[in-house]
This record gives C-alpha cells, structure tokens and sequence, in this order.
C-alpha cells in the first residue's frame, strides 16, 4: 500500500507536526485526512503528501480559505 504524509497546518500556514499512514488510494487518504483533522483541534486544514506529490487538503467547516 501506498504511504501517505498528513500535515496538520495552523491559520498561518504553519505545520508543527505530521503523521503518515498506509493507505489504498488517494480517496482513502483524503477520509483519513478528515480524521486527521479532527484530532488536531489548533489545525484549520490538513495536507496530504504521497512523497513528493501534492494529493490534495482538507479545511475545516469556516476555516479561511
């Protein structure tokens, strides 16, 4: 499977931590990215890394955009 990197990041864009996890696809890791996100009460969003390739973010319901 696939190893993905999860970037928990601040308002100021600022991300003090990550976590990886194995993950089946790309859809996957974006569930798990909300997951992520719920367990980091100070992150506005999340950003997912598959090594050097951007997968994608989650933000949290009225985060800024």
């Amino acid at each position: 499977m696939p190893l993905f990197t999860f970037y928990p990041c601040r308002k100021d864009g600022s991300s003090t931590a990550f976590e990886t996890f194995e993950q089946h696809s790309d859809d996957d890791a974006l569930v798990r990215a909300n997951q992520v996100l719920r367990e980091h009460s100070s992150a506005v969003e999340v950003v997912v890394w598959q090594g050097e390739r951007r997968v994608g973010a989650v933000q949290r319901l009225g985060a800024p955009a």
